[in-house]
């Protein structure tokens, strides 16, 4: 397939998608929020907005540019584990609550992709560097992520089977 036809198909899929969460999100319009940036709605109008304006643009480009170059494979197994991470991530989200199943999720992205990357070149002490970086990552992602919407913007957040 020709690399301009792959965008034009990609950037057709994801224009449709984020029309329809737009729409969505502005028809849903969550009202119990205190604030305006504490409702859920106002993410999804803001990323749907960028994700139809960057898709409307590859659209463009793809018309536009038309390049003759044949297309390298979208579905990889880097885009597999990727979306079998995200399926997990999701499905134990309601169990095991936002910091645990968000803390599984980034520790398990970082550690594929480091493997991927980096290969047969870990072992001892370069394991275990990048054993500690994925793991100062993880927790300090989620404790920000945690405190920016649970305390500061008074989001619930799942809490599990035990809340």
């Amino acid at each position: 397939m020709k690399k301009w036809v792959q965008d034009l198909i990609l950037g057709g899929i994801l224009l449709l998608f984020s029309v329809v969460s737009f729409v969505y999100a502005y028809v849903m319009q969550d009202a119990s929020a205190k604030y305006f940036l504490a409702r859920a709605d106002t993410y999804i109008l803001l990323w749907t907005g960028i994700l139809g304006i960057l898709s409307a643009a590859l659209v463009v480009r793809s018309l536009r540019s038309r390049p003759e170059e044949t297309a390298s494979r979208i579905v990889t197994k880097r885009v597999g584990v990727t979306v079998l991470i995200i399926a997990a991530y999701i499905a134990l989200l309601g169990t095991l609550g936002f910091v645990i199943s968000s803390a599984l999720f980034l520790a398990a992205l970082l550690a594929f992709f480091t493997v991927e990357s980096k290969g047969t070149k870990l072992r001892g002490r370069a394991l275990a560097r990048e054993i500690v970086i994925c793991g100062a990552i993880t927790a300090i992602t989620v404790a920000v992520v945690y405190y920016l919407f649970n305390v500061l913007l008074g989001v619930r957040l799942p809490g599990g089977l035990w809340r």
